[in-house]
Order: structure tokens, then sequence, then C-alpha cells
């Protein structure tokens, strides 16, 4: 009889979402260090987009020849330039690649139901993806921290904040979620909740 990272009989499947710039890839690696599966849907989203035929000539086909470059590869950033700020151009990017990233994630899972795992989802409630899953846990953090995350990514601040006021308030997100992990402090104290989180199941 299988038993999970957990020490359980049961897998779990665990949706961890949150703001940009919340620290959710770090939190589901503490739950991969703890043995979880941990599938990363932008990661799902970037292969789509340099690999996946199919999705390229759609976006293509929906976004124009310009966003492909010489060497035939897509340029993202000439995709995020179209949709930012866009409602309806943003949209049609999302119907394009969410559905296919669902797919992929759930896919995986399928292939090794029997494990844990841990799924970054930065749309986890805005796609009503939450029923999808066992658990949802929300990254939070305050802006100042994740203005100065994004800083470190090379956006200023005008682009940081342009950016997380697009989203779904994290404020939002926690009140959705199962869990909310705070990370304002030391990746110690990340790391703590996380263990004191898996000692409920």
């Amino acid at each position: 009889m299988h038993i999970g990272a957990l020490g359980r009989f049961l897998s779990m499947v665990i949706g961890i979402t949150g703001g940009i710039g919340c620290g959710k890839s770090t939190a589901a690696r503490i739950f991969e260090r703890r043995g979880f599966r941990r599938v990363d849907c932008d990661a799902i989203a970037h292969e789509l987009v340099a690999e996946d035929a199919i999705v390229r000539e759609t976006l293509i086909n929906t976004f124009g020849e310009d966003i492909r470059r010489g060497d035939g590869s897509l340029d993202r950033k000439k995709i995020a330039a179209i949709v930012f700020g866009d409602e309806r151009r943003l949209e049609e990017l999302e119907n394009i690649l969410h559905p296919v990233i669902r797919e992929r994630w759930e896919s995986l899972i399928g292939e090794e139901p029997e494990g844990d795992w841990i799924v970054e989802v930065p749309l986890l409630f805005e796609k009503n993806l939450q029923n999808r899953v066992d658990f949802t846990v929300c990254v939070f953090s305050d802006l100042p921290s994740q203005v100065e995350r994004l800083g470190q990514k090379g956006m200023d601040r005008a682009q940081a904040l342009a950016r997380i006021n697009r989203q779904m308030p994290t404020k939002e997100k926690a009140e959705k979620a199962d869990c909310v992990l705070l990370n304002e402090g030391s990746l110690a104290f990340l790391e703590d909740q996380v263990n004191q989180l898996l000692t409920r199941f």
C-alpha cells in the first residue's frame, strides 16, 4: 500500500497561489523538499509557447505574425506588451493557454495518482480551479515585499505596481484559501509554517 510524502495512505493535491512577487515558488519548493511532486504552471506556459506547435500557431493567428522572431520562436515580451492593460486581449491569451496548462498538470498527476502534489497556479481562484485540488494555500506578502522582489527581477516600481494592481488582490485570495502562509520574514519562518501545516494532515 502506498504511503505518500505526508506519511498517509492517501495522496493529496495542494494548489498554491498568491499575488505576483509573494513567493509562491519559494513556498512550493519547501513542499517539494518535503517529498511533494511539484508542478509550476508558469513553467508549463513557457514550455507551451516555446514548443507546442498547435499553441504557437494559435497565438500567431490571434496576435499576428509580429510576435514571431526571425528564428521562428515566439517573442513572449511582445505578447505581454499586446495584452498588458487590455482585458480583452488578455482574456484571449488566457483562453488559449489555460485549458492546455490545466490539461497538462492534471495529466501529470494522473500519471502518479498515489503521489502528493504541490501545484503552483497563479490564477487558481480567478479560473475557479480550487475544486480541482484537495486543499488550497495562499502565500501572502505585504506590498513593499512584493515590490522589492519584483525589483530583484528587473521591474521598476511603476511596472511592479501595474502588475500587482492587475491581479485579484492577494487579500481576497487569502480569504478564499484553506490556509495562508505569511512570507514577509525569513526563509526559516516560511519553512516553519509549511511544517506546521503538514502536521495537520
